[in-house]
């Protein structure tokens, strides 16, 4: 059982991981993946090049709504197919993946100094579950791209985490390597550490509104520490 006695409003805080990129390297080919999802657009006779939406998620729920005005039962197996060969792509990554060096021993030290934690992702539950392992419990909960409410950036897709937490914006800490963990946090108005473990840039992060970029989740979560110690001074 974790310890609760630093877990007082006063000097509690919070950090909402992001995973792949952030925790862990899944090693992902996003462009295989989005040639994949457009090649079964183009089966079921839908132009890719129509879409408005950039990213794969947002993409397919777009064609969901296209096709449902004329037929909810094909959109329903476009949506299915779609996200079954995303997942499977996932779990394939996960299945060669592993938490990032240093990562879990922190996650250990936070939990133990009564830190709430969290992870939202848009990636399945099955590829988190696949590499989180034993590490799983150090979260208080866990966003994935079934359980959550909307996907990042939306703020929406934070709202089951802080209730979780109960704490004060301004106490919570998103933790992310690419420009969209960073939107999420600017979007549900909490402070942001870019990483450059994943896809984002240190241009790209700092313009997303990341208070600073660090190279590893080690450094953002050893300055998280250290800023927890000081407050409880």
């Amino acid at each position: 059982m974790w310890p609760h006695s630093r877990r007082d409003k006063r000097s509690a805080t919070g950090i909402i991981f992001d995973f792949d990129g952030t925790l862990a390297r899944m090693s992902i080919d996003f462009v295989d993946m989005r040639e994949r999802i457009n090649a079964l657009f183009k089966r079921h006779h839908i132009s890719p090049e129509s879409l408005k939406k950039r990213y794969i998620l947002e993409r397919i729920e777009e064609v969901f709504h296209i096709v449902t005005s004329d037929d909810r039962q094909k959109a329903l197996q476009i949506k299915k197919e779609a996200f079954s060969l995303i997942e499977a792509i996932e779990v394939e990554a996960a299945s060669h993946s592993r938490l990032l060096p240093g990562i879990y021993p922190r996650l250990w030290k936070l939990k133990k100094e009564g830190m709430r934690l969290a992870i939202a992702t848009r990636n399945c539950e099955k590829a988190i579950e696949a590499v989180i392992g034993k590490a799983k419990t150090f979260f208080d909960i866990i966003l994935t791209r079934e359980n959550s409410p909307a996907y990042k950036p939306k703020r929406e897709s934070l709202l089951p985490i802080l209730r979780s937490f109960s704490l004060p914006t301004h106490r919570v800490f998103m933790i992310g390597d690419h420009p969209l963990d960073i939107l999420t946090a600017h979007a549900a108005r909490l402070p942001a550490i870019g990483v450059l473990t994943g896809t984002g840039s240190k241009e790209a992060l700092k313009k997303a509104g990341a208070i600073a970029v660090v190279k590893h989740a080690n450094h953002a979560i050893d300055f998280l520490l250290k800023k927890h110690f000081r407050s409880l001074s």
